[in-house]
């Protein structure tokens, strides 16, 4: 079970400027904050995403509820936090794809952002299963989960090794991917619906670049 994030001890307070000791600590007074601090950092994403998605589903664009998180929210969000709006984006669709009662502490956020695209049912199967490699003392990083979903099966050492034919070639991935992310953020600020004839055509020739290597593959 999942237990709450608790400082141990009642000398220690956190406030938005840092952590405040109000008497001296022991070596082992110390040295048990950092299981708190390591868990608050690692479920910051969560935190964050659950605090996004609860407002919507309460509030929503103009006080109705709605699936997706709205701008206003975002930009409170922006203002809380000082984290961009991507990373929030990521935090919130997260929390909304992942049910609480199938996520785990023995697991990073990134971990459960691998699988978020899955179903329900997929999800549990998957985390339910690095959890298991965990535990039989087979560390499940998140590059070999990532591995892993694209075989459909757990990547062994054999899988994780780099194949020689991809030795010394760059690796187009992050391009792509950022120019993935970046349109539907086009997509969800409605550029088709809203963009000029002339605003379209000049993207579509700053594209031709990428349609010239499509083509010459």
């Amino acid at each position: 079970m999942n237990a709450p994030i608790l400082l141990p001890n009642p000398k220690v307070t956190i406030s938005p400027v840092g952590l405040r000791i109000t008497s001296e600590l022991s070596f082992e007074e110390w040295r048990e904050l950092a299981t708190a601090i390591g868990q608050a950092a690692r479920s910051i994403g969560f935190i964050i995403g659950d605090w996004l998605v609860y407002g919507q589903s309460l509030f929503g664009t103009d006080g109705f509820p709605d699936k997706r998180v709205d701008s206003a929210s975002y930009q409170l969000a922006i203002a809380a936090t000082g984290l961009d709006l991507s990373t929030l984006q990521n935090y919130a669709y997260v929390s909304r794809s992942i049910p609480y009662s199938l996520r785990t502490e023995r697991l990073s956020w990134e971990h459960h952002r691998l699988v978020a695209k899955l179903p329900a049912a997929d999800q549990q199967d998957w985390i339910e299963a690095c959890v298991a490699e965990e535990e039989a003392g087979r560390r499940m990083s998140t590059r070999r989960l990532r591995k892993s979903l694209n075989l459909g099966r757990i990547a062994n050492a054999e899988d994780l090794e780099p194949q020689e034919a991809d030795k010394g070639i760059e690796n187009h991935l992050p391009y792509v991917n950022r120019i993935s992310v970046w349109w539907k953020r086009m997509q969800r600020d409605r550029f088709l619906a809203e963009a000029t004839s002339e605003q379209r055509e000049a993207l579509k020739r700053d594209l031709e670049p990428v349609v010239a290597i499509y083509q010459q593959l």
